[in-house]
């Protein structure tokens, strides 16, 4: 099981976990104090049509205290699950998504490899293709087939830039060199960033930074 994989479950295990702590003992807690600086009693609704909601206990309460409790039970709502769920998931993602944890994934799958960009690319406007000169090794125990180096990425930043490799198979140990066709709708002049990966059946396994210049 990759480690993508593993931290994904892990985090699903500690939201769920924190979900039930928060409706069983955060969230009343939070609902009390705030219905003791309004000096109003609070209580959880069981009705039909407003169950799970706060609300004052009697219906005589301040219709102004009455809509600050509404307000803010919506808020510590949106606070304690999907703003947790954000704060948990989102960085998780970017981690994933930016190729850190690929070693690690390599080293207990044996299947691992190392992408290098030889050096940047020039790029005509008026022509809008390039080739990117690649160089990769595999460093696992294992042989990769099926592999194509490729944009990793299409956004309107650099142009909707993107292309591929031929696919070729990398024996365990194996070096060459590959020439990434690169292809952009409407490059913009300039200097840009952009990202190349190598996916090997389908599975990422490698990825390098790389530059385009357009002139």
């Amino acid at each position: 099981m990759s480690p993508a994989v593993v931290l994904g479950i892990a985090l699903l295990v500690l939201y769920w976990a924190w979900i039930g702590l928060f409706f069983g003992r955060v969230r009343p807690r939070i609902m009390d104090a705030l219905g003791r600086r309004l000096d109003v009693r609070v209580r959880e609704s069981t009705d039909v049509l407003d169950a799970g909601t706060y609300d004052t206990r009697s219906d005589r309460a301040p219709l102004r205290k009455k809509g600050a409790i509404y307000a803010a039970d919506l808020v510590v709502l949106l606070l304690g699950t999907v703003g947790v769920a954000a704060l948990l998931f989102v960085p998780a993602f970017l981690v994933a998504d930016s190729g850190a944890l690929l070693p690690i994934e390599a080293k207990l799958t044996g299947r691992g490899a190392e992408l290098r960009v030889v050096d940047a690319v020039e790029m005509k406007a008026d022509v809008g293709k390039a080739s990117l000169a690649l160089d990769v090794r595999n460093t696992g125990r294992d042989a990769l087939v099926g592999c194509v180096g490729g944009v990793d990425g299409y956004t309107s930043r650099n142009g909707y830039l993107h292309g591929a490799t031929a696919r070729f198979d990398l024996a365990a140990g194996e070096r060459r060199p590959l020439a990434l066709a690169l292809d952009a709708t409407r490059p913009p002049l300039g200097e840009r960033a952009f990202r190349v990966k190598l996916e090997c059946a389908s599975e990422r396994i490698a990825v390098a930074d790389a530059k385009l210049v357009v002139r």
